[in-house]
């Protein structure tokens, strides 16, 4: 599943995959790979990405797997 956070962080910083990739020390193409979500990043990568935006790791990864785990909880399924 595509990481739809990390896209819309990066077009309201105006930047490429490029720029934020060298800017946390990875290739671009592994960024692409995750923003993509082909690929999961190590934890330190998680945290240099999410540093890098200004939101937390969890809010950058999980989301909006926590969001639906609330959700049905909430609706008792």
């Amino acid at each position: 599943m595509k990481n739809l956070r990390m896209l819309e962080l990066r077009r309201a910083a105006g930047q490429t995959q490029k720029e934020i990739a060298e800017a946390v020390g990875i290739s671009q193409s592994s960024y692409a790979m995750i923003e993509g979500g082909h690929r999961h990043p190590r934890k330190n990568v998680q945290k240099k990405l999410s540093d890098h935006f200004g939101v937390t790791v969890d809010e950058l990864f999980f989301a909006d797997l926590n969001h639906d785990t609330r959700l049905k909880a909430a609706l008792g399924n």
